[in-house]
């Protein structure tokens, strides 16, 4: 560190300049693989966090509110009055030495005048002098030395789902919500990865989202998915809490939240902590009005223990059967919480219940609360990993059409795409390829009458693959039974039979289905498909047979 401030001013405008040479020659590299992408923006991203840091220091001296610069300042002192370059003090000579040339008067005035600029500077050059003097073996670091940290890589740790950061892995998140209160059993991992988000979170019921549980599920997943973005987007993606906060209070003003428009105060914000909250009451007859039959109240209140939490919450009797506990439910559906309970009848009510005061900005604190965290995991998933979820999703629903051997091939190429990542060589050679043929085993590309034997130079489209390219004959035919065409038959509800073979459109294949069905080709016809032979071993169909023997020819 150094001594004084000015130098540490410019020791600071040095950092900035190095750091600014550094990001730009390592942006100017190539990064080929996905791995090199990462490891390039987390160098780049530790640079620019230093040159932050090094800013406000030099913002923090220029504004010097101690007046520490000020005093330095001074302390340099000013030239004489009128003074020249004459003036100023020979360093090869003694202050207090004799001079014998006309001139000596007016040296030894200068020398009389203290914290002259000249004097200050020549006694922080002896200061300097003596210093390095009584440490001989002290040197100045390089360049080289300062940028040594900076260009280390950042360690990287993702799952083996995650795939180096190409693909998210909420398979936690999806056990904790199917075994939820709040989720659903049945809901498969890609219907999971279809709604999480906005549309998940407004299916659950309001009266559920005060739970202790629900909380504790947003708060991980965000959690999950800020520092996946941190982790794979480290240029494009930086946290912006208080411009966030900001949005999302005029938002929440304007009552522009999804699922949210009411501010909580509506529905009200109550938690399970106390059932007899204002607001859990409100939850439970907003769901109950949506209700117009009791076939309906036993639609949405399915589960028995949701039946007697709402009976608790609305202060109703618990007991009884299923049905009656329905019937309770049902005949309250009409009363509105401001008027609530008048208007019920109070046979229906359990033996000392009181309903609780409304607090209008409590409840609506708990709501905000969970809409701020419900509106930072939707602003993730629709924006900065949007493209993430999306290639999540067609990664799922491709292997879920593999085979065993499909998927450990699929496993295989993975892993040798991973491995060529890893490879820490500068770059690559450089391979001369102007007509883009493909590449051998080699790494070179084939001769170009292989090129053209194999008909690579023909190109094939197919419609229902997504309008998938295949270069030569026998890549197109074999296409025909790989999983993507399969897949794209399955979402026509069209079987992959032979008689589909080099059909490539959606509209042809679809006017073939509906061809082969009016035909029924497949319906067993006695008169035409059951067959008899005659004493000399002549094979007829049934008709054939009985219009002969008729006639007497057999």
């Amino acid at each position: 560190m150094a001594s004084t401030l000015l130098e540490q001013t410019r020791e600071s405008h040095e950092e900035c300049e190095r750091l600014e040479r550094f990001v730009v020659g390592d942006m100017k590299a190539d990064a080929i693989t996905h791995k090199q992408r990462l490891r390039q923006g987390h160098r780049v991203s530790r640079a620019l966090d230093a040159m932050v840091v090094t800013t406000k220091r030099l913002r923090s001296l220029y504004k010097d509110h101690d007046r520490a610069m000020a005093e330095e300042l001074v302390s340099f002192g000013e030239l004489p009055a009128g003074g020249t370059k004459d003036d100023a003090i020979d360093p090869g000579e003694t202050i207090g030495g004799d001079r014998e040339d006309e001139n000596s008067g007016n040296a030894a005035a200068g020398d009389g005048k203290n914290n002259t600029a000249f004097a200050a500077f020549h006694d922080r050059i002896s200061e300097i002098r003596t210093y390095h003097e009584q440490q001989p073996g002290m040197f100045a670091p390089s360049c080289s030395q300062f940028l040594v940290p900076f260009k280390d890589d950042v360690e990287l740790k993702f799952s083996g789902e995650e795939s180096n950061g190409r693909f998210l892995d909420v398979h936690a998140f999806h056990g904790t919500f199917q075994n939820a209160s709040f989720g659903e059993t049945n809901c498969s991992y890609v219907e999971f990865l279809a709604d999480v988000g906005c549309a998940q979170m407004r299916q659950v019921p309001r009266s559920k989202k005060f739970a202790q549980a629900y909380r504790e599920y947003l708060a991980q997943l965000k959690a999950y998915l800020t520092r996946f973005a941190e982790n794979t987007q480290p240029l494009s993606f930086r946290e912006r809490d208080d411009a966030s906060d900001s949005d999302f209070d005029q938002k929440w003003q304007e009552g522009q939240i999804a699922g949210w428009e009411d501010r909580g105060i509506g529905a009200g914000a109550g938690g399970d902590d106390d059932p007899k909250e204002s607001g859990a009451v409100s939850s439970v007859l907003d769901d109950l009005r949506l209700c117009a039959t009791l076939a309906d109240v036993q639609r949405r209140f399915a589960d028995p223990v949701d039946v007697t939490s709402s009976l608790k919450i609305l202060g109703l009797k618990q007991g009884g059967t299923q049905t009656q506990k329905l019937e309770r439910l049902f005949a309250v559906r009409h009363v509105s919480h401001g008027t609530y309970p008048n208007g019920v009848d109070a046979k229906l009510f359990a033996k000392g219940f009181a309903v609780a005061r409304v607090d209008a900005k409590k409840a609506e604190e708990k709501a905000k609360a969970v809409a701020r965290v419900e509106h930072g995991i939707d602003e993730l998933l629709t924006g900065t990993l949007k493209l993430v979820l999306q290639n999540t999703k067609a990664m799922i629903e491709k292997k879920q059409t593999l085979t065993a051997a499909e998927l450990e091939q699929d496993a295989l190429e993975d892993s040798d795409f991973v491995e060529s990542e890893d490879d820490d060589d500068g770059g690559t050679d450089f391979v001369n390829n102007p007509l883009k043929l493909p590449l051998g085993f080699d790494g070179k590309p084939i001769p170009y009458w292989l090129y053209k034997l194999h008909g690579l130079n023909v190109q094939f489209t197919c419609e229902i693959c997504g309008n998938a390219t295949y270069w030569g004959r026998r890549a197109y035919e074999t296409h025909f039974k790989e999983s993507r065409h399969q897949h794209g038959m399955r979402c026509l509800k069209i079987p992959n039979t032979r008689a589909f073979a080099e059909i490539t459109t959606i509209a042809e294949a679809l006017a073939l289905h509906k061809s082969l069905e009016s035909k029924d080709s497949n319906k067993w016809d006695k008169q035409t498909d059951e067959e008899y032979e005659d004493a000399d071993g002549n094979v007829y169909n049934r008709k054939t047979f009985e219009d002969l023997k008729r006639q007497g020819l057999i």
